[in-house]
């Protein structure tokens, strides 16, 4: 019976030093620590590598005219098409004018939403996105600071 005590607390002291290893375990994140929390616009605090946006598609508008993201930062663009049976998508191009874009979405028909991943351009600036399927109704700017 004694054997049976020494053999439990032997198995309580390894799971806890299990839970202890495990909490007290490194990240495998490889990044630099700093947060990686969104604000309230869904975009990630100065530019820490990566930023979240948001971008819906309804009545053939966008729900914004304006997206901002630091130089060079991998941008994960939610996309959501509420519009049933329309087809839309997100497209940056240098400016207004310019007619290569920098970065082209698979065009989705609605309702539907994508994840568009890009990197934002080097140099700061304002550069121009529209939807390829209405250019002129869908459009906007796109700041890179």
């Amino acid at each position: 019976m004694k054997s049976w005590r020494i053999l439990g607390l032997v198995l309580v002291a390894i799971s806890a030093l299990l839970l202890l290893a495990a909490a007290c375990g490194e990240d495998e994140d490889e990044g630099d620590g700093a947060p990686t929390a969104t604000d309230s616009d869904g975009a990630s605090p100065a530019g820490r590598g990566e930023v979240e946006l948001d971008l819906t598609a309804q009545n053939t508008s966008y729900d914004k005219d304006e997206l901002m993201a630091e130089a060079g930062t991998d941008v994960k663009l939610t996309f959501n098409n509420k519009d049933n049976g329309i087809q839309h998508n997100f497209a940056l191009y240098e400016s207004k004018d310019s007619d290569e874009e920098l970065f082209e979405g698979d065009i989705i028909t609605g309702p539907e939403t994508t994840t568009y991943e890009f990197t934002a351009p080097e140099e700061p600036g304002t550069y121009f996105f529209h939807c390829d399927i209405h250019p002129t109704a869908m459009q906007g700017d796109f700041v890179v600071e």
